[in-house]
Formats: C-alpha cells, structure tokens, sequence
C-alpha cells in the first residue's frame, strides 16, 4: 500500500503543469524584452532589459546590476504593468525565503530609542514592456 502511494505521489507530481509567464496566450519565459521599471520605494524609473522564468523576472540594469522579483502574476494582461516583490542586494532560494548582503536597518537600531520604520512599498517594482 505505501509504493502505491509512493507511485501515485510521484505521477502527479509529475504530471503537474509547470508555471511559466504568458502574454497573450504565448510563453515569454527565457525572452530578453526591453523594458521599464519603477520602483516604489523611491519613484525611480530605470530603462532595463528583463528575462522572465516561471513566475520571476530578472531585471538587468543598464549599469551591469540585476535583481530578480518574484511575479505577482504568472500571466501578464497588461504588459504596462507587471508587478512582482525583490529586494536589491537579496536573491530568492524559494518562494518563501531569500538571502543576501543587505541589512535591515531596525534590527541595526534595535538598541537604540528610536526604530526607524520600512518603507512599506520597498522591494516593489512594476515593470512596463516596449
């Protein structure tokens, strides 16, 4: 009873679709597109080149700096506003947990008398297609 199990476990895993981003019915994953992307933290707007894959983007700055966010949305319906979640100095090792370089500023100042508060639209970027 328990191979059964095993065996069914391991054909629907299988068998399950794997998620890639789509425009207008067709697969984008792997695509260097043009681009712009803003971010909310500070309003910048940047001219970048992005690769999709599954449900991240990879935003390539004209600078040699990238950042890859994770996609609010899997299927693009408008291709002005695509928006996804990523920190810069930060790189995603599951959906749930990234890693990286930067630091939290409240834990810095955790023992001081004044915390200072995030930004609560840091790390959100919208990136707009040419």
């Amino acid at each position: 009873m328990k191979m059964f199990g095993l065996v069914v476990s391991a054909l629907l895993l299988f068998s399950a679709p794997a998620v890639t981003v789509e425009f207008k019915g067709q697969n984008i994953d792997g695509q260097r597109l043009r681009a712009k992307a803003y971010y909310y933290a500070t309003g910048g707007v940047y001219k970048v080149q992005v690769i999709f894959n599954k449900q991240q983007a990879t935003i390539f700055f004209e600078d040699g700096n990238k950042i890859t966010i994770q996609l609010n949305n899997s299927v693009i319906t408008d291709s002005n506003n695509i928006e996804g979640f990523g920190k810069l100095g930060q790189y995603r090792v599951t959906n749930g947990l990234s890693i990286g370089l930067v630091y939290d500023n409240d834990w810095i100042n955790a023992s001081g008398s004044q915390l200072q508060q995030s930004n609560a639209l840091e790390g959100l970027w919208r990136i707009s297609l040419d």
